[in-house]
């Protein structure tokens, strides 16, 4: 058939990116789905859109529709035992960290204390990283099985919404995973690079400004106040622009998921082409002789 056709400081970044993150669960990450006109398709839609937010609000209720009721003392154990650890650790290295600060600089024993508080707080990062990754797969599980048998956008957005790359695998694009984290982590490194600049040369500020005798800026005087406010404003703009750009490529991924997800079974069959070409026309058939027209023809073939 044929046709024709202000001032951050790098706590108050996370904040802001935290934020952010909650507001895009909460409020525009359901509205990336688009309408359709199938309203059995609609449904579907708006079904997996609730298991998930209800799976966000309490774990456990995804896998309670979907009558997978084994799963959620699984998830729940998880969750609750690397949280108890988190907590644990947690304690210890707040002990270890007064003890540490409570000594005197001259103290021989103060770095040791020193290192069992960074210790603790890398366990206690990654008991609260475990935690949190029991929360999430009781999230995607809940989606995942529901849409199971069936290519579902909304799964593939709310996947790559929780872990950057997951949807892109559920829509078996896996060459675009190292693409998205190449972008986030090198927005990533960027931002503790400035972030770290920013609180040198404040400090450094800070000591500049500050007449008493014993402190000392790392520069020795030799940078005046005009230069050091200068370097550090700069740093904490590079900074921002940094989370800004994590912040879009974090978007982005979760935008190619979904349109991904609608392009998942369309039609690319090689009877389906789009040409165009060159073409000559007679606008007066029934003469005996006319000037031929020149123009282009389109051609859809399907």
């Amino acid at each position: 058939m044929h046709g024709t056709c202000f001032l951050l400081n790098g706590r108050q970044v996370n904040k802001c990116l935290s934020a952010f993150a909650i507001f895009f669960l909460l409020f525009i990450a359901p509205r990336v789905y688009s309408q359709t006109s199938d309203t059995k398709t609609l449904k579907k839609r708006d079904l997996t859109t609730q298991i998930w937010l209800g799976s966000h609000v309490l774990p456990g209720y995804g896998q309670a529709y979907n009558k997978q009721y084994w799963k959620i003392p699984i998830f729940y154990t998880g969750m609750g035992a690397m949280a108890y650890q988190g907590y644990q650790m947690n304690s210890d290295y707040k002990k270890w960290r007064k003890e540490y600060l409570a000594l005197p600089a001259d103290d021989p024993n103060r770095e040791t204390f020193n290192i069992n508080a960074t210790e603790y707080r890398q366990k206690r990062n990654l008991f609260y990283a475990a935690a949190t990754a029991f929360y999430l797969a009781s999230v995607s599980d809940a989606v995942l099985v529901y849409n199971r048998g069936k290519h579902s956008p909304a799964a593939a957005s709310i996947l790559s919404t929780l872990v950057p790359g997951m949807g892109q695998a559920y829509n078996g694009a896996y060459w675009k995973i190292p693409v998205i984290y190449g972008g986030l982590s090198t927005f990533y490194f960027m931002i503790d690079w400035n972030n770290r600049g920013y609180k040198r040369f404040k400090t450094a500020l800070f000591n500049l400004i500050d007449d008493d005798p014993d402190t000392q800026d790392e520069f020795n005087g030799t940078r005046t106040k005009e230069e050091l406010r200068y370097y550090m404003d700069s740093y904490r703009r590079n900074r921002d622009l940094s989370a800004l750009g994590f912040a879009v490529v974090y978007v982005l991924n979760i935008i190619d998921a979904n349109v991904d997800g609608y392009l998942y079974d369309w039609n690319v069959d090689d009877n389906l082409t789009f040409r165009v070409e060159p073409a000559v026309f007679n606008p007066s058939q029934n003469l005996t002789y006319s000037t031929p027209a020149f123009g282009v023809s389109c051609r859809v073939t399907f």
